[in-house]
């Protein structure tokens, strides 16, 4: 696309920074910057016959009626800027008349919304004006070129909306569109890509913007015509002019990716669906409750929050929509996650043991049996192969035994934790599981699951009073104070 590749970006924006323009500050930084980029992005786009490029650049014509640069010819005139030849020079006169007119329509605010004047007719989504000229998805028709342009930008992307937006900060108001459909499709692209909002405004002043044409400040001669802005703009054609002239707007290592856009009832409707609280009136307006919840979802999906639905964070909606939610619905029957990690623990205690297999500890037991047996099975899966003198006892874990209290020294707690919450989700488990002989010492098959629960509680408070007793005792590390 038109901004991403070996065009100098960087050398035209310095020029622009350090031109007798920006030091007027007439304007935000970021609109003296994005003009001179998109100067030289149509000057390019000249050089290689594009037909836009060439209607904005061709010759002034005699219809003041309709065509700007003919209807100011004696103000270019007096500046000595010629238009009856057209070409380059001709672009860069169009461009210091538009500089004019984003002061008078926008201030050089790239976000500017619809004008919250008192109107005759209701405002619509063809009729509300967005962006740095204000244009309304009803101007289409004042030139064939419009509607081309504005499927380019929606195809490619781009407009450097991040140079126009140097020292501006949109409001919830900049944000909110009017309407549904193309009407608020067209609003929102003036603003998240500017430099289509100059391209269409540049080839609809050549045809509806003379005495009698769509732009109030141009009718009345309220646009000036500085000076300043030519020889900026001279720069910038100057260094231009220098670029090899081939194809520098598409890099064949940078992917083209469509840009997804969407009505402002698309989002509503698309926030609704993912479980946007409260949920939003679905009627295409872009008002304060959309802006929120829009706002919202781009902190929780780490976009930056601007509460504007640009397009990566439509791309973001998209996905997620894409993505099935699970809905509510009745426990599994079969293995869970869990069961399921249990079972591949399982087969790797089996393999480091030497396949040797688990035998059921609850057959033809009495429970107090098949709970000394459970412990042994936790003991080999905690302590295989434990060796060495055991540390002596206190009294908490002494009183388990010396056997038990050694085996189950230090991990009460954690055995306590995991058992009080496994133990319900074992007891459903399915015994066709390959856990079955594991499972079925606290399956209510063996009997166990009664009490199994309650025993593991009870380590949890035994490790609990053993580690207040190794504090005491100075053989544990006190708890780290929160101050």
């Amino acid at each position: 696309m038109l901004d991403r590749p070996t065009l100098p970006v960087d050398d035209i924006t310095q020029i622009a920074a350090n031109s007798a323009l920006a030091r007027r500050r007439i304007a935000p930084p970021g609109y003296v910057k994005g003009m001179a980029v998109m100067f030289a992005v149509v000057q390019r786009k000249l050089a290689q016959g594009d037909p836009a490029a060439l209607e904005m650049a061709k010759p002034a014509s005699g219809d003041t009626n309709h065509d700007a640069l003919a209807h100011y010819a004696s103000r270019f005139a007096a500046l000595g800027m010629r238009n009856d030849r057209g070409g380059v020079e001709t672009l860069r006169h169009l461009f210091v008349l538009m500089f004019g007119l984003g002061l008078r329509e926008s201030s050089g605010r790239y976000c500017e919304g619809y004008d919250r004047q008192s109107q005759r007719n209701r405002l619509t989504s063809e009729t509300a004006e967005a962006g740095l000229f204000q244009m309304s998805w009803d101007a289409r028709a004042i030139s064939p070129f419009i509607k081309p342009l504005c499927d380019e930008y929606n195809r490619t992307g781009g407009g450097h909306k991040s140079i126009f937006a140097e020292g501006v900060t949109p409001s919830s108001k900049d944000l909110e569109t009017v309407g549904g459909g193309d009407g608020a499709t067209f609003q929102h692209m003036m603003k998240e890509m500017p430099g289509l909002a100059v391209e269409t405004a540049a080839v609809g002043l050549r045809k509806n913007g003379g005495a009698t044409g769509h732009w109030g400040p141009i009718r009345r001669h309220e646009a000036q015509l500085l000076p300043e802005a030519d020889e900026m703009l001279r720069q910038v054609q100057s260094l231009m002019s220098a670029v090899p002239p081939g194809d520098i707007f598409i890099r064949p290592d940078v992917p083209v990716v469509p840009v997804p856009v969407h009505d402002t009832l698309w989002v509503q409707q698309s926030l609704n669906t993912l479980g946007a609280n409260p949920p939003l009136a679905e009627d295409g307006v872009n008002g304060r409750l959309t802006i929120a919840a829009v706002l919202q979802f781009q902190q929780a999906n780490f976009l930056s929050p601007s509460g504007f639905a640009d397009p990566a964070t439509m791309a973001a909606i998209e996905r997620k929509l894409r993505t099935p939610v699970p809905g509510p619905g009745p426990t599994p029957s079969g293995p869970t996650d869990l069961i399921a990690l249990l079972e591949r623990l399982v087969m790797l205690i089996e393999k480091l043991k030497g396949q040797r297999p688990i035998v059921d500890p609850s057959s033809g037991l009495s429970p107090t049996d098949r709970l000394r047996k459970t412990v042994d099975l936790l003991h080999a899966i905690l302590s295989p192969g434990t060796a060495g003198k055991p540390q002596p006892l206190g009294q908490v874990n002494g009183a388990l035994g010396q056997t038990i209290g050694n085996l189950l020294d230090g991990k009460k707690t954690a055995i306590g934790l995991l058992g009080a919450v496994a133990t319900p989700l074992l007891s459903h488990a399915s015994e066709t599981t390959t856990l079955g002989p594991l499972l079925a010492t606290l399956t209510p098959a063996a009997g166990l699951s009664g009490f199994a629960l309650p025993v593991f509680l009870g380590m949890t408070a035994w490790g609990v009073l053993g580690k207040m007793e190794k504090w005491a005792q100075g053989t544990a590390p006190p708890p780290r104070s929160s101050s």
